[in-house]
C-alpha cells in the first residue's frame, strides 16, 4: 500500500514537515468542502449491504483489522514517524500494539451492546404482551479525530460504528492526513467497499471540511479535539438534530499521599505525564503532593524525568519521547513554562527546546499553584506541574478546581482510603495507583465532566452514537383493553383499582379483577 496513494497531489501547508527534523513531507490536497456530501452519499449506498451481513461476519473482519495492523506495522510506523516524530517504540505501543487487542475486545463489547433486550412486562398488568428492544444502525457516522494518536483515536469510534452496521466517513486532522488515509484504506480493503459505494469514506482538511461533513448528511457525528472546536461541532449537530459525541480537553490531576510507594508512584506519574510527549487529553499535568514527602518525591521525579530522551532523528530508536507535533503546540508549552517561572515556579529539570524540530525537554516544575497558567490551562506537552499541599483534603479540593474533568488518580498504599478519595474526584475515570490506562480498554466508558465534553467513548454506553433503539411490541391478547373507549360507569372504578394495585393494595387487586371483566364485557357489546 503506497503511503501517498489515498492522497491527492497538491500544496497544503499544515502537517507538511516532520516535527522532529523539519524535513518536508509530500504535499497533499484537502477535500473541497463542496465534495464532502458526495462522500457521505457514497457511504450511504454502501451501508445497507454491510448492515445485512451477519454480525459474526462483521466481527471477523474487524478482528482481521487488528491482525493486519501487526502485519503492516512497518508501513504505518514509518508514517507515524514522519507525521508525529514519535520514536518507533512509542508509536508501536501507543497506536499499534494497543489496537491489535482492542479490535478483538471491541467485538466482545459490541455483542452485549447490540444484543436484543427483552422488556420485562407484568403478566397481570399487561396480559398477553411482550416487547423487545433492538439496536438499529444509524446509517452513516462521521468521525473527526485529532493528531495526537492518528490511529488509536479513530479505532475508538470507527470500530463500534462498523460493528453496529454503519458506514463511516473519517476526517483526520490536517496535521496527520497520511496516517488517517492509510487507516481508511486498510479498513476499506478488509471490510469491503460496498458495491458502488464506499463503506469507509475519507475527507481531508481543516475545520471547514469538518463543518461540511456535519452539514453533508451524516446521521451521527463523533468528535475528539479542542473545546473551542467541540462547541462548534455540537452547535452544528444540534442545528441538524443529529446525535453528537464530543470528547474534548483535559487537565488531569494526580494526588500523591505521604504513604505512597514512592518509587512506583514516580515511575507511574512520569509515564502518564509524559507519554506521547504529554500530548494526551488524559496526561497527568498537575500533581498535588503532601508536604510530608514533597521534597523526596520531587527530587526522585526530577531524576527519573531528566533521563528521558527526545527523538531528533529516525536513528533515535531508543528515545523515550517525540517532539511536539506542530509549532503552535510548541509555542503553548514554552509560554506555559515561561509564565510559571515568572510567577515563582522552579524548573526541576527540562524547560528547553531539543533538536532541530519541535522537540522540548521533559520538564518538571516545582512550587506551582492553581492560579498559574500551567496549572489552569491545558498544556498538552511534556510538562508536569507539582503543587505542594498540606493534606489530602486540600489536594482533592484543588484537583476539582478545574474547568476539565477527564481522569484523576490517587497514589497511596491505603487502598480503602484511596478509593474513598477517588470517589470524590469530579472526573469520568478515577484511579488508585494508576492513570489513563482505561483509555486502552474498550470495556470501560471513557468520558468526563465540564469542558471535557459530553461524549462517551468505549463500552456499551457509547453505542448511543452508533445505533438508535427500536422496540417491537407484540400483543397476543384477544380481549379489548379495559381502558379503551367508550367509557362507562365502571371506567373510573377500574382506573382507581388499577392505581391501587400498582401501589400494592390487595383490596384494589381483588376489585380490579371484577372491574376488568365488566369493562371487557361492555366493550365487546359496544363493538357489536
Amino acid at each position: 500500500m503506497s503511503d501517498a496513494a489515498p492522497l491527492a497531489a497538491g500544496p497544503f501547508a499544515a502537517g507538511s514537515v516532520n516535527p522532529a527534523t523539519l524535513a518536508p513531507l509530500p504535499a497533499w490536497s484537502p477535500t473541497p468542502p463542496e465534495a464532502v456530501a458526495g462522500v457521505v452519499t457514497a457511504a450511504r449506498r454502501a451501508q445497507p449491504g454491510w448492515a445485512a451481513l451477519a454480525p459474526s461476519e462483521r466481527e471477523r473482519r474487524i478482528i482481521r483489522v487488528g491482525q493486519a495492523l501487526m502485519e503492516r506495522r512497518a508501513e504505518i510506523s514509518n508514517l507515524l514517524w514522519s507525521e508525529t516524530g514519535r520514536p518507533p517504540l512509542e508509536s508501536f505501543m501507543a497506536d499499534l500494539a494497543v489496537c491489535v487487542g482492542y479490535c478483538k475486545r471491541a467485538v466482545a463489547v459490541s455483542r452485549k451492546a447490540l444484543a436484543p433486550e427483552k422488556v420485562p412486562l407484568s403478566s397481570l398488568e399487561f396480559p398477553g404482551k411482550r416487547a423487545t428492544t433492538y439496536a438499529v444502525p444509524r446509517g452513516v457516522v462521521g468521525v473527526i479525530a485529532p493528531w495526537n494518536y492518528p490511529v488509536a483515536n479513530f479505532m475508538k469510534s470507527v470500530l463500534p460504528a462498523l460493528l453496529a452496521g454503519n458506514a463511516v466517513v473519517m476526517k483526520p486532522s490536517e496535521h496527520t492526513p497520511r496516517s488517517g488515509a492509510w487507516l481508511a484504506a486498510l479498513l476499506s480493503e478488509i471490510c469491503g467497499q460496498g458495491g458502488d459505494g464506499a463503506l469507509v469514506g475519507l475527507v481531508q482538511g481543516d475545520g471547514r471540511v469538518g463543518a461540511a461533513l456535519i452539514a453533508g448528511g451524516v446521521d451521527s457525528i463523533v468528535f475528539t479535539g479542542s473545546v473551542s472546536s467541540g462547541r462548534k461541532v455540537a452547535l452544528a449537530a444540534a442545528e441538524r438534530l443529529i446525535p453528537c459525541s464530543v470528547e474534548l480537553g483535559g487537565k488531569d490531576a494526580a494526588i500523591v499521599l505521604a504513604d505512597c510507594d514512592l518509587d512506583r508512584t514516580v515511575l507511574g506519574i512520569a509515564q502518564w505525564g509524559l507519554h506521547n510527549a504529554g500530548q494526551n487529553c488524559a496526561a497527568i499535568e498537575r500533581v498535588y503532593v503532601e508536604d510530608a514527602i514533597a521534597d523526596a518525591f520531587i527530587e526522585k521525579l526530577g531524576r527519573v524525568v531528566a533521563r528521558l530522551r527526545v527523538a531528533t532523528s529516525d536513528k533515535d530508536g531508543e528515545s523515550d519521547l517525540g517532539p511536539l507535533q506542530n509549532a503552535a503546540q510548541l509555542a503553548i508549552v514554552e509560554r506555559h513554562v515561561t509564565d510559571a517561572v515568572s510567577a515563582g515556579a522552579r524548573v526541576v529539570c527540562g524547560g528547553a527546546r531539543v533538536g532541530p524540530g519541535y522537540g522540548f525537554q521533559a520538564t518538571v516544575l516545582d512550587r506551582c499553584s492553581n492560579d498559574m497558567t500551567v496549572v489552569a490551562e491545558e498544556t498538552f506537552g511534556p510538562v508536569i506541574a507539582v503543587i505542594r499541599v498540606p493534606d489530602a483534603e486540600r489536594a482533592v479540593a484543588a484537583a476539582n478546581d478545574s474547568r476539565y474533568g477527564l481522569n484523576g488518580s490517587v497514589w497511596t498504599r491505603d487502598l480503602a482510603r484511596g478509593e474513598s478519595l477517588a470517589h470524590r474526584l469530579e472526573v469520568g475515570v478515577a484511579y488508585v495507583n494508576n492513570h489513563a490506562v482505561a483509555g486502552t480498554m474498550p470495556e470501560i466508558p471513557w468520558t468526563g465532566v465540564r469542558e471535557t465534553g459530553t461524549g462517551i467513548a468505549q463500552s456499551r454506553h457509547a453505542y448511543g452514537s452508533y445505533v438508535r433503539r427500536q422496540t417491537i411490541f407484540i400483543d397476543r391478547h384477544k380481549d379489548p383493553e379495559p381502558y379503551w373507549m367508550p367509557s362507562d360507569g365502571r371506567s373510573r372504578a377500574f382506573a382507581e383499582a388499577l392505581a391501587g394495585m400498582q401501589l400494592g393494595s390487595l383490596k384494589s387487586t381483588v376489585a380490579l379483577l371484577g372491574h376488568l371483566k365488566a369493562r371487557v364485557k361492555a366493550l365487546r357489546e359496544a363493538a357489536r
